[in-house]
């Protein structure tokens, strides 16, 4: 029995070669030849510089009142969470805030959509080269562990349709 695997993949090798080969014939770096009909940007140009931060760099947990819980007690937490865009226009698309206990295992995390930052601060848009401060006080229903760490999933999309994801965390206390 004859095996074709090696061929197949020689083949595959090959016209991956070729096609790497055609797409930097194709980025010319300058010259009077007339416009690039393609060229490729790194990955650097291409991803937007986003800088995430919440403050205090330690939050803050108290019980949240009028909650009885069978575990470890509802609680609530007030931070400002600040967001730099160093790249084109972003909008936030979705916010995911988590309580992690130590081993940063956590439950369920509690939402905020784009609509609920629009509602709540006139608009879910980080201009290009701006800065901007959200203040939340996110209430944690009952949970089954101590709180260690405060996390937060940044989702983004920018003015190109690009979608990017930032993540941060903080410790409790």
């Amino acid at each position: 029995m004859v095996s074709r695997g090696c061929a197949t993949n020689r083949f595959g090798i090959l016209v991956l070669g070729i096609s790497l080969i055609a797409s930097v014939g194709c980025d010319r770096p300058g010259g009077t030849e007339g416009t690039d009909r393609a060229s490729f940007a790194s990955p650097i140009m291409v991803s937007p510089i986003i800088t995430t931060a919440i403050v205090p760099q330690q939050v803050g947990l108290s019980p949240a009142l009028g909650i009885n819980c069978v575990g470890f007690p509802a609680v609530r937490t007030q931070f400002d969470l600040v967001i730099v865009n160093g790249g084109t226009g972003l909008f936030i698309s979705q916010i995911g805030f988590r309580l992690l206990d130590a081993s940063q295992v956590g439950g369920s995390p509690l939402v905020v959509s784009a609509s609920d930052i629009s509602a709540r601060f006139g608009t879910a848009l980080i201009g290009p080269g701006a800065q901007r401060t959200f203040t939340f006080d996110p209430q944690f229903g009952c949970g089954t562990f101590v709180p260690a760490f405060l996390s937060a999933d940044l989702f983004f999309t920018d003015t190109e349709g690009s979608e990017h994801h930032k993540h941060v965390m903080v410790p409790t206390r």
